[in-house]
């Protein structure tokens, strides 16, 4: 299997990075790309604090995309970038296994900003291995 295209999910967080890096090394020197997404969390807190919360998401996301933009253009990194807005994990998993994105592999951290949020409900990195059709590489 050949890997043309590499969704790497970004939230801020070092580990994000660090999964930024590991994708740009994996598509580096070649016609391969990578879609860095960001997913803004429909949660309590977006309904009671709205925009406030929202800009916030919008900041981290801001401060992510130019950190991968400022990567890829120098490592010659075709990309292109993503918000959507729903559950993390079910919205990474619809993106990476819907046919019409073309993805063949997902690039994501261990850990991101919601560690505490995870370990109580759930690791969004271990739902993304499980439910995945294309391969799957987490960075710690």
């Amino acid at each position: 299997m050949e890997i043309k295209k590499v969704l790497v999910t970004i939230d801020g967080s070092d580990h994000a990075e660090k999964a930024l890096d590991t994708a740009i090394n994996l598509v580096k020197e070649s016609k391969k790309s990578i879609l860095g997404l960001f997913v803004k969390p429909h949660t309590v807190d977006s309904l009671r604090y709205g925009d406030t919360f929202s800009e916030h998401h919008d900041d981290i996301a801001r401060k992510s995309f130019q950190s991968l933009r400022e990567k890829c253009e120098k490592n010659n990194v075709s990309f292109s970038t993503e918000i959507r807005t729903g559950d993390v994990k079910t919205t990474i998993e619809k993106i990476a296994n819907d046919d019409q994105m073309n993805i063949d592999m997902v690039v994501m951290g261990s850990r991101g900003r919601g560690s505490v949020k995870g370990a109580l409900l759930g690791s969004v990195s271990k739902y993304v291995l499980d439910k995945s059709k294309v391969p799957v590489l987490i960075v710690k």
